[in-house]
């Protein structure tokens, strides 16, 4: 009943940690589409503003020349990505509207975002819709005539959308679909650990089964066993009747039956045992273990795969916020080489197009409440609260190969290279400490809280000459990002530096660790559970071989011996020899003896089991008992044997005559069967004021420490057999357990103390009354 409540467990523990693994990866996909989204806002913007730039660094005009101006509302929630996106669908409008370009090709769109999207680590189809916002109908998409994904379908996303032209409500917008379920990693080892995690536990269930029906057979066995031992104690009366009377054709067919009654409860427990061989059969043995290794390499490889997979995005991250924290720098920093070198930002341009004071004059009612005055002149009220940017043609356009961050970047650091070298401008070096703190703030704002671990290093080729934040040492497991340049040659670069981020892994992804690390719990629950269902299997398997052997030594071989005696004494050979025939005769005899022992011991456990045995206490003299005893055991012992009596005549005892008889027998018998060549036995009999105390000591091989809690189990055998000088004990295991039984029948209680190789004492305490 206990192995089926572990079955049943077993089964809703991993139905759960299969639930907790589902809801980890729902978890999961939902926290992979969140960045892949931000990622895409990102890109898309920066996508969008680049193929708007590109026509306009074309335009036929000497760099830095004006082309129009765009105004941005001082809104204090609009980050530099939304700022961008802003300017550059005003730009998009008026490269259409005032020179007359074509209108940007979504083509171009969808392959930069593409190109932009892999830099980031992202695979997918890459879709771009063009609808009128006014209609809401859809103009075209691209790839052309192509049916795009359901909004809401899984591993799809859908970028902000950007107008290339407001006031006509054109406007753009990207669809990307992962493929999620077309990957098959993303699937592979779920898979792969849900199967497994089935088939570990249905060999942990045939194997608990398997332990069940051995269970069930032994105790089939032990029932008939039982009810032969029972059933005998008739049968035997008369046949041992026959052999006093000389009836030895009755007394040979009275033993045939008993005989072919003990035959056919032996032939059904090998049958049933060679059933259970085949059923536990070495296959299945390899697979289950085969199964359980599986079981446990795959949590660990799927733990690795995810670790893996979290600190490479990890490290895309740090990435990211450095090279905000980079062009946040380079703009601090053109702020300060202006300041220090007392200039003025707009000095670099060199003229204004026609078309752009065109457009600036149709803007001032945009930004301004316009009065004229009876003259005709114009006064301006503040309308619109907004910065105002001049926008000019630079013919290396917008190279975003590296990305725009680090293009704006870049683009500002060479500019103030550019008036150091060629204009011979103040040199404003890069702030390592400014540096240092924007990169922690944008790590924090990640939610990256990796402490003082961060450092940034810049070097001198692969010379490192200064280190900002704390000296912990480079790990390979660190996060590092792409060296950026401080000058054109590369000879100067700046890193950034993460070092153990381990935590911060496992943190960001422990709603996959935390199932996995259940799993792996339940696995090696299994491999526990299997490890000792194995050893109790192969303790039962054992027990079942020595029971059929214990069927065989103790109830058909006496069986047989009583034949083949009624069989030579009927036979008539021995009428010369009455010597031989009343030796023959005793040993028949003490073979009835032997089975009335154990029918007797049998139908007293089966009483005490049913709680009718019927006890016949009585104040009994002790020392005639212990030597009869003595004397009939040093009659039969084969081995030099001496008893050392220690009762005086007129000891008593309160107990039933029979069993107590029974009890002592099963000891001294114990002491002589698990001894050396030479046997001391001592009988020791005192009294207390509550109690009566019996000693059995003897000098034999003594018990191992770890034995002692079993061997009043009944039917346990393994450390009996282990004991043995015969290199094994026959019997069925019971007598212990008789003796444990009918003692605590009397109301008292039997305990042991031994030593290893010097010997074993019982003591068998009995109320005085």
């Amino acid at each position: 009943m206990k192995a089926r409540y572990i079955t049943v467990l077993s089964v809703g523990t991993l139905v759960l940690l299969l639930a907790f693994q589902m809801v980890g990866v729902w978890y999961s996909y939902q926290s992979l589409m969140r960045k892949s989204a931000a990622t895409l806002s990102s890109c898309f913007k920066a996508t969008f503003s680049q193929v708007v730039d590109a026509p306009l660094n074309h335009l036929p005009y000497p760099d830095y020349t004006i082309t129009h101006l765009t105004y941005v509302p001082y809104i204090s929630h609009m980050n530099a990505e939304d700022k961008y996106l802003y300017i550059s669908q005003q730009t998009s409008a008026v490269l259409q509207d005032y020179y007359h370009l074509p209108e940007t090709s979504i083509d171009t769109l969808r392959l930069a975002l593409s190109d932009a999207l892999r830099r980031e680590g992202i695979e997918g189809s890459v879709y771009i819709r063009k609808w009128d916002a006014h209609s809401g109908h859809q103009l075209a998409t691209s790839p052309a005539a192509v049916d795009l994904p359901a909004r809401n379908a899984i591993g799809v996303l859908v970028s902000p959308s950007a107008c290339l032209h407001e006031p006509r409500g054109i406007t753009v917008e990207a669809v990307v679909d992962l493929h999620y379920w077309r990957n098959v990693k993303h699937l592979l080892f779920l898979a792969g650990i849900f199967f497994t995690s089935v088939a570990l536990l249905l060999a942990f269930v045939v194997r608990i089964r398997l332990l069940l029906r051995l269970e069930q057979s032994i105790d089939r066995q032990r029932t008939d066993f039982f009810r032969q031992a029972e059933d005998m104690a008739v049968p035997l009366h008369g046949l041992e009747a026959d052999l006093h009377a000389a009836r030895w054709q009755a007394a040979g067919n009275a033993g045939q039956l008993l005989f072919q009654e003990t035959e056919a409860t032996l032939t059904r427990a090998k049958e049933e045992n060679k059933r259970l061989t085949r059923a536990n059969a070495r296959p299945l043995r390899f697979l289950s273990w085969g199964v359980l290794a599986l079981s446990i390499l795959l949590p660990c490889l799927w733990a690795w795969y995810i670790y893996h997979e979290q600190w490479q995005a990890g490290n895309r991250e740090a990435q990211v916020c450095f090279e905000h924290s980079f062009n946040a720098e380079a703009n601090l920093r053109y702020l300060d080489y202006l300041r220090i070198n007392k200039l003025d930002r707009y000095d670099r341009y060199v003229g204004i197009t026609r078309q752009a004071q065109q457009q600036a004059e149709s803007l001032e009612s945009t930004f301004y409440y316009i009065d004229r005055d009876k003259q005709g002149h114009k006064s301006f009220r503040i309308r619109l609260n907004a910065e105002l940017l001049p926008h000019y043609v630079l013919r290396q356009g917008m190279d975003l190969s590296q990305g725009i961050r680090l293009y704006r970047a870049y683009n500002t650091q060479g500019q103030i290279n550019k008036g150091h070298l060629e204009e011979g401008h103040l040199f404003v070096p890069l702030d390592t400490l400014r540096l240092d703190s924007l990169f922690r703030a944008e790590l924090r704002q990640a939610g990256m809280e990796v402490g003082s671990g961060l450092r940034v290093l810049c070097k001198y080729g692969q010379e490192e000459v200064k280190r900002v934040g704390d000296s912990a040492p480079l790990g390979s497991s660190s996060f590092l990002t792409t060296p950026l340049r401080l000058t054109e040659d590369n000879s100067v670069v700046v890193q950034g530096l993460i070092p153990a981020p381990q935590r911060y892994v496992v943190r960001s992804a422990w709603y996959l660790f935390l199932p996995l690390g259940l799993l792996l719990l339940f696995s090696l629950f299994c491999v526990v559970g299997l490890w000792y269902v194995w050893r109790r299997l192969r303790r039962l398997e054992q027990f079942r071989k020595d029971f059929t052997y214990a069927m065989i030594h103790d109830m058909k071989s006496p069986l047989q011996s009583i034949l083949m005696g009624t069989q030579i004494l009927s036979s008539g050979k021995l009428a010369e020899k009455p010597e031989r025939a009343a030796r023959i005769l005793s040993g028949m005899l003490d073979e009835c003896a032997h089975l009335f022992t154990l029918s007797n011991r049998v139908i007293t456990l089966t009483q005490i089991d049913r709680g009718t045995l019927e006890l016949h206490s009585e104040h009994l003299a002790l020392r005639p008992l212990l030597d009869d005893l003595t004397a009939k055991f040093s009659l039969k012992s084969t081995k030099p044997l001496t008893f050392q009596v220690d009762c005086s005549e007129d000891f008593t005892v309160y107990a039933d005559a029979f069993c107590l008889r029974e009890v002592l027998s099963n000891l001294i018998d114990n002491a002589i069967k698990y001894s050396g060549d030479q046997v001391t036995i001592r009988l020791t009999a005192s009294s207390t004021p509550a109690a009566t105390l019996l000693r059995i000591t003897d000098n034999g091989l003594g018990i191992a420490p770890r034995d002692l809690p079993l061997i009043f189990r009944k039917y346990e055998r393994a450390a009996a057999a282990a004991r043995s000088s015969r290199g094994g004990a026959s019997g069925f295991g019971l007598g212990l357990s008789f003796v444990r039984q009918v003692v605590e029948a009397h109301g008292g209680h039997v305990t042991v103390s031994s030593t290893v190789g010097a010997g074993t004492e019982f003591t068998v305490s009995l109320p005085n009354s």
